[in-house]
């Protein structure tokens, strides 16, 4: 199940636990704590097994008791009131309970990005490829210098002139094997016979993913290998071409999508 489910069914499950407990005699505050409890205990007892981070936990746990402490509230009042409920406190409810859907959409939107449909119709496009709203996770600190390496050898690779292009990349999804074909021409638009072609894939959400591929040449100038990723969100690529003393390297960000 996806975030969004487990929150949006613990909300459900919330309420209609609150009204059973009422119904049952139970007070309003036992209906309250049973009703926010419960949900918890069973979103804690899944994520043993899915576990999506202490964040996500924290949050179905804050949602929950904050539902069931409202709808406590709320059934005091009206208890002691016997009479119809004042709007200014149906405005605090109504504020709360739309923060609580609020929270949810953005969490499932830094997890999974927009639905297409939504990017497609709010959000420009960038060279073709529909941009990923999804958050990407933390950059690991020992991959901080990435981009000032690449500055440094900006220039000597200007000079060499090789042109690399990257294939595959675009039908890789998490835990299936695809193959990734790199071809290398130099500056006149010959295949250049390189000694070593070599990817890093760098998993920016968790540097333990990272992976070192070494393609197999297997036409001239053109080198391949197949891959296997485990995990979706936001990669880099380095593509090392060596030949002789001469190396090159060039970097591509791309995406694994949630399947």
């Amino acid at each position: 199940m996806t975030m969004t489910e487990t929150l949006f069914g613990g909300l459900v499950a919330v309420v209609i636990l609150f009204l059973a407990a009422r119904r049952a005699g139970l007070s309003n505050y036992w209906s309250g704590v049973l009703s926010g409890t419960l949900p918890f205990l069973a979103y804690l007892g899944y994520s043993t097994k899915v576990w999506m981070g202490g964040d996500v936990v924290a949050i179905h746990f804050v949602v929950f008791l904050a539902t069931a402490g409202v709808l406590g509230v709320f059934g005091s009042m009206r208890q002691q009131k016997k009479e119809k409920m004042h709007w200014a406190p149906k405005l605090i409810i109504a504020f709360f309970c739309l923060l609580a859907v609020y929270l949810a959409v953005l969490t499932s939107i830094s997890m999974h990005g927009l639905p297409e449909w939504a990017a497609r119709r709010l959000l420009p496009h960038v060279g073709q490829r529909a941009p990923h709203t999804g958050i990407p996770g933390i950059l690991a600190h020992d991959e901080n210098h990435l981009y000032e390496n690449q500055l440094k050898r900006s220039e000597m690779q200007r000079k060499l002139g090789w042109m690399v292009r990257l294939d595959g990349l675009d039908t890789l999804r998490k835990a299936i094997p695809g193959d990734v074909t790199v071809t290398v021409a130099d500056a006149g638009g010959e295949p250049l016979k390189a000694h070593s072609v070599i990817l890093e894939l760098l998993r920016m959400a968790d540097s333990e993913d990272d992976q070192r591929v070494v393609l197999d040449p297997v036409a001239p100038g053109v080198f391949r290998a197949r891959v296997t990723l485990p995990g979706t969100g936001q990669w880099i690529v380095n593509i090392n071409v060596a030949r002789g003393e001469d190396d090159y390297l060039q970097q591509t960000p791309f995406i694994v999508p949630a399947q």
